[in-house]
């Protein structure tokens, strides 16, 4: 049961999933993981900073970013040639490709719509590099709301809901990351975690994705400050 901010709300005793396994006198309020910090406010509530950077995460997608936005760049280049010249801009280190490209019957249009999604793919990379590198989760207990902020810097998205209407709390396996390494029976081990908030009404809140040792601390974190036993 948990009687955080005075109010009895049911939880799950199990803080951890079946590939975490952390006796619990390895976890202290008081010596939080590398990576993260916790501060009391002056109304009695809480305020966890996480710093989402994982190397085993980031330089894997900063290697997949470069090599793709690498080939993608290319044919940007040519389609900005190919567009420069439609316009009568004369682009002298492009003379052969503006040449090359006089008798060609596809439209450039046609070309910037064939390479659009190629362009958001690697856009969409770029942002999961940045945030992978740079990126933060903010959670905020107090007697009349939390949050979570996930972002980079003052950027990002916020989940706001009431601690007194928490129904569960869960540190699940993350279906967004890959499956790394091998264990004694072969299997995949999980390295991605997040933490899933149900709430009363069936909403879920959830987390940027975390490792096993934040994950884990995170989870036993919150479970002592909703008071949960």
């Amino acid at each position: 049961m948990c009687t955080a901010f005075g109010t009895v709300k049911s939880m799950t005793n199990d803080y951890t999933s079946p590939q975490i396994s952390v006796p619990r006198d390895e976890l202290s309020l008081e010596h939080p993981p590398r990576g993260i910090r916790m501060e009391r406010t002056v109304n009695g509530g809480t305020i966890i900073k996480i710093r989402l950077f994982s190397a085993a995460t980031a330089f894997p997608i900063l290697f997949v970013t470069l090599f793709w936005n690498s080939i993608v760049s290319v044919f940007v280049a040519l389609a900005i040639v190919l567009t420069a010249s439609k316009f009568g801009y004369d682009l002298e280190f492009f003379s052969k490709m503006e040449n090359a490209s006089e008798g060609d019957s596809i439209p450039v249009w046609f070309f910037w719509l064939f390479l659009t999604p190629f362009i958001a793919i690697g856009l969409g990379l770029l942002y999961s590099t940045v945030f992978n590198i740079f990126g933060r989760c903010e959670i905020r207990l107090g007697s009349g709301e939390g949050s979570i902020f996930s972002g980079i810097g003052s950027i990002g998205r916020t989940q706001r809901f009431s601690p007194q209407s928490v129904k569960s709390l869960n540190l699940n396996e993350s279906p967004s990351k890959f499956k790394t390494g091998k264990n004694g029976s072969g299997a995949p081990i999980t390295t991605h975690f997040r933490l899933v908030i149900e709430m009363n009404n069936g909403r879920e809140i959830k987390s940027p994705d975390f490792g096993k040792i934040k994950g884990t601390w995170l989870a036993f974190a919150l479970k002592k400050i909703l008071g949960c036993t």
